[in-house]
């Protein structure tokens, strides 16, 4: 049974890529999707004759490793899959995530491999991201079979380069694809893909020391989440009002929200903030409101007093297939 792994910092796209990879797979797939925070959302946008397993509040390289593993045996107990595509969450350690899958080859005695490792970054916070979380953030391009760059739009043709370069001077052996992956014809990303299968990454480069942390501490590198529902109705213009206040740092370093509001006439609304950019755009086929928001020092009670005026429900960890 392959292992294939789709990694990537909070709101590189890795769920975007995802919807338009696993169409193109043949044979049994089934996905764990692991979600940081402490309600999921992602595992609604894969397309429904996808088997998922969603873990969440937590990470599966550390605090649900047990339960991955334990999910894992689950699925080749009750599907026998040719492959599990694995989404972990953005802040996994990719080299982290492949010792997990190894123990349960080793320790549990299942026959897997991991086949493809793969990682989307986002280039329009690629530098802030490096820079600030220094081994913690490339951790994901250096172990990566073939890295696909993501909001790469705005960028300069200049910065392009000097990101592209970069990248490539962190991972030498790795398929690098400079475009738009959403652009590619399904041939193409499947082409792109057997290219990596050729390469071997996953040992240090030598020469590519990851920088230092250099943010305000190593309390940034701390993560927690607040999730939110039943939020109240809001207009498109509350909710882009609602965004911008997002990028306050009085609200903590939120590196990712996303999720569902809606508007008094019932539009569903999915929202998208990394630190590079706030939207929102209509939706369908969303239930319910919510929202989860990951980052550092988080301000809880300004947080609430935006979304609700009262305090987020709290949810369970739960496991879904």
């Amino acid at each position: 049974m392959d292992i294939e792994i789709v990694s990537g910092f909070l709101g590189a796209g890795k769920t975007t890529f995802l919807k338009q990879y696993l169409p193109l797979l043949t044979g049994k797939t089934v996905v764990i999707e692991n979600e940081y925070g402490e309600i999921g959302l992602d595992g609604d946008l894969i397309q429904s004759d996808i088997p998922v397993k969603e873990l969440y509040a937590g990470c599966i390289c550390c605090s649900l490793a047990v339960d991955f593993r334990n999910g894992i045996r689950e699925i080749v107990r009750q599907y026998q899959p040719d492959r599990i595509v694995i989404e972990p969450s953005g802040v996994g350690k990719l080299s982290d995530i492949v010792k997990v899958c190894e123990k349960v080859r080793d320790r549990d005695g299942v026959e897997l491999k991991v086949a493809r490792r793969i990682a989307v970054v986002d280039g329009s916070s690629y530098e802030e991201y490096a820079d600030g979380f220094g081994a913690f953030y490339l951790d994901q391009i250096r172990q990566a079979q073939i890295i696909f760059c993501s909001q790469m739009e705005e960028l300069s043709e200049e910065q392009k380069t000097g990101i592209l370069k970069d990248i490539r001077k962190r991972n030498p052996d790795a398929v690098i694809c400079e475009g738009d992956f959403r652009k590619l014809e399904g041939e193409e990303l499947v082409g792109i893909l057997k290219m990596a299968e050729k390469t071997d990454t996953g040992t240090e480069p030598p020469g590519t020391e990851a920088p230092g942390i250099n943010i305000s501490g190593a309390a940034e590198l701390t993560f927690s989440s607040i999730s939110f529902q039943n939020i109240p109705r809001m207009t498109k213009l509350e909710a882009e009002t609602l965004l911008e206040k997002l990028q306050d740092r009085k609200y903590g370093r939120i590196l990712r929200a996303k999720g569902i509001l809606e508007t008094p006439s019932g539009e569903k609304l999915q929202i998208d903030v990394t630190l590079s950019h706030a939207c929102f755009r209509s939706c369908k086929d969303q239930k319910e409101n919510r929202v989860v928001v990951i980052g550092s020092a988080l301000n809880r009670p300004a947080l609430e007093e935006l979304f609700q005026k009262k305090s987020p429900v709290r949810l369970p960890k739960r496991s879904r297939i």
